[in-house]
């Protein structure tokens, strides 16, 4: 058997063999499941519908909220879930009296 040598025709970068190229068969992680659900997407909905009406943009709700724009703007986009303590200072953010009304209009729908 004879080593390659750097420099010549017959020298490969990886010692191991590459994978064939083309869609992976990876499985989808059960985090990402939820965002998918109808009453996240409304809740979604429902965020980015009452910034707007106050005129609040992503930067400045992002302010209210102490969090990164980055963090709103995926939230509001569904990307991102809420736990329940965060959803109460989203709803205090955006002068929800009582998140509970806002939770069964999400369900609701």
């Amino acid at each position: 058997m004879t080593v390659p040598v750097l420099g010549t025709l017959n020298h490969t970068p990886f010692p191991y063999p590459v994978p064939p190229s083309g869609k992976k068969n990876r499985a989808r992680l059960p985090s990402k499941q939820p965002l998918q659900k109808n009453a996240y997407q409304a809740l979604a909905k429902a965020l980015k519908a009452r910034a707007e009406e106050l005129g609040l943009s992503v930067r400045e709700l992002a302010e209210r909220l102490g969090k990164p724009r980055t963090t709103v703007h995926k939230t509001i986009c569904g990307q991102r879930r809420l736990d329940p303590i965060e959803f109460v200072d989203w709803c205090e953010a955006l002068g929800w009296d009582d998140p509970m009304i806002v939770i069964k209009s999400v369900r609701r729908k």
